[in-house]
């Protein structure tokens, strides 16, 4: 009977979150418009945002991020560094008031607004793609944790995790998924602090840390925060420093505001400030608790390098450690992880079904389609893409192709930098320069998109260089292009860039929802670089 407390906890919260999905989207039957079913409404405070943003953004970055951990060692927190000293506040600052004044449903909307509908339809799509694959990294490191602990079978665990977090989306909306993903973060947060602090006491603290000086394979120091100094295009290193103040930012800011996924919680707030002060949250938690799960691949490394017989492939080492908990306690951990894989799963299905469905069905198919037609399409697209995740996750994460070298984790990351460039930087030709105009926009994006995609086949570039290319060939092929045919006037840009708000002068148009975030945006930056330097000096002494 012991083996099977573990999965008894595990079963009983698979029933209770999908009992509390049906229960609450029944309450809000007569309460809750068509609208809100699609959008969530607009009733979060920050710190429900927060929640909602941080239960979206870790898992399966929990997993990844130990596997990279394991790999590389600490620098890597870098590529999350940036959150702190720039891309939260600075979307806080800029993107969040243009989204609030120009009231749009989804992320792409912004687009045609801006520019047409065919830059809105093309971006959605590839938007789409970029959250099925990432959904589809999410289910699978589901099948591993749960064939890892309990032995059920890979496609058995793919289907229940994708049928329980499906079944609350479709029968209660956004609205619903957000509420659950609440308390889902709140497990997820408790499941990393106690498998970040075991990590943390079996690696020996901070001297144990520092007495690890292991090499990964460019030459760093497991236990640095810097990046190794290469300058190669063709690097196989992950993030090696020059990627960090150029591509990381783009993807970073791609991720947390551009991705509908992450956008949709933000515009789920009660008002600007909120979603504001949420990504500050976001940002500083994703940085200072991804710590703890950094500490928990460098425990098993130094494991593996004390004890040669241990075998630990990167992606299961964050599995591996929660096996040291006893029974009982290792299947509230295993609770929690699930309950970050769902909020995961769901954010992901909620945001690509909405794109599909307003940016392409609605936009393009049935323009006039009643909000209560929109939900029942919505539903039947969120049913289409369950089915078509579980028909490609064997192929598109099998088990073989992921050696003891390579986490699966670095092999999404360099399938999605074909596309992060692309993204933030039509935003930012978009909301930053009035002169900028919709068809060479949409030239200079279709060309970032088709150049990345060649680029990662036809060549050996490091895919965050790629990425760097993407946006800098967007950015000077849409600017430059725009002066061959007429801008729009301010008039018809009203809300839509920095400089035509109509209730406030730009460019630093978000303070005048949160005047304190201009604190934040000078404070950030100087606390993260003094954090890295006194590591180092530690580390190094």
């Amino acid at each position: 009977m012991k083996e099977n407390i573990d999965k008894i906890i595990v079963v009983a919260y698979l029933v209770i979150v999908t009992l509390a999905g049906l229960l609450y989207s029944r309450r809000l039957k007569n309460k809750e418009t068509d609208e809100e079913f699609l959008t969530g409404g607009r009733h979060m405070n920050w710190w429900q945002t927060g929640m909602t943003l941080i239960a979206q953004m870790f898992d399966p970055g929990i997993v990844g991020n130990t596997a990279l951990a394991f790999t590389w060692g600490f620098y890597v927190v870098q590529w999350n560094g940036v959150n702190i000293w720039i891309t939260s506040w600075f979307a806080g600052m800029f993107f969040i008031a243009i989204y609030w004044r120009t009231k749009i449903v989804t992320t792409p909307e912004y687009l045609e607004k801006r520019f047409n509908p065919m830059t809105r339809g093309v971006f959605s799509a590839v938007m789409v793609v970029m959250l099925v694959s990432f959904m589809c990294w999410g289910v699978y490191v589901g099948g591993v944790l749960l064939n890892d602990f309990f032995g059920w079978n890979y496609y058995v665990s793919w289907i229940v995790l994708a049928s329980v977090a499906g079944f609350y989306v479709l029968v209660g909306g956004v609205r619903t998924m957000l509420f659950l993903d609440v308390f889902q973060g709140i497990l997820l947060l408790l499941t990393l602090f106690a498998v970040g602090i075991m990590g943390f006491v079996m690696v020996g603290g901070f001297p144990g840390i520092k007495e690890f000086t292991l090499l990964n394979e460019a030459g760093t120091p497991l236990n640095s925060l810097i990046p190794p100094m290469d300058f190669s295009l063709t690097s196989k290193t992950m993030y090696p420093l020059p990627t960090i103040p150029t591509y990381c930012v783009f993807a970073g800011m791609s991720w947390i505001i551009c991705n509908f996924s992450m956008a949709q919680r933000l515009l789920a707030s009660k008002d600007e400030s909120h979603a504001q002060k949420a990504l500050i949250v976001a940002g500083v938690f994703n940085v200072f608790t991804l710590f703890l799960a950094y500490t928990a691949g460098i425990a098993m490394r130094k494991l593996v390098f004390q004890d040669p017989t241990v075998m630990i492939e990167p992606d299961k080492a964050f599995i591996f450690l929660m096996n040291k908990f006893p029974v009982g306690v290792r299947g509230l951990l295993v609770v929690g992880m699930i309950a970050a894989l769902l909020s995961t799963v769901d954010g992901l299905l909620a945001g690509s079904s909405s794109l599909l469905n307003q940016d392409i069905y609605k936009r393009f198919i049935r323009p006039k389609a009643s909000d209560r037609h929109l939900k029942i399409v919505t539903r039947i697209i969120q049913f289409v893409i369950i089915l078509i995740v579980l028909l490609i996750v064997p192929q598109f994460m099998q088990e073989g192709e992921i050696s003891q070298e390579r986490s699966g984790y670095e092999m999404l990351l360099e399938f999605l930098g074909s596309i992060m460039g692309v993204i933030i930087a039509i935003y930012i030709l978009g909301m930053f320069f009035k002169r900028t105009t919709p068809r060479a926009c949409f030239t200079a994006m279709i060309v970032g998109i088709a150049m990345g995609f060649i680029l990662d086949q036809k060549t050996d570039l490091n895919f965050a260089h790629i990425g760097t290319f993407q946006f800098l060939t967007v950015l000077i092929l849409g600017y430059l292009g725009s002066f061959l045919e007429k801008p729009k006037s301010d008039a018809e840009l009203t809300n839509l860039t920095v400089w035509t708000i109509e209730d406030v002068k730009g460019p630093f148009i978000g303070l005048k929802a949160w005047p304190g975030l201009k604190w934040w945006a000078i404070g950030l930056p100087i606390f993260w670089f003094l954090l890295t330097t006194v590591w180092e000096i530690y580390m190094r002494k």
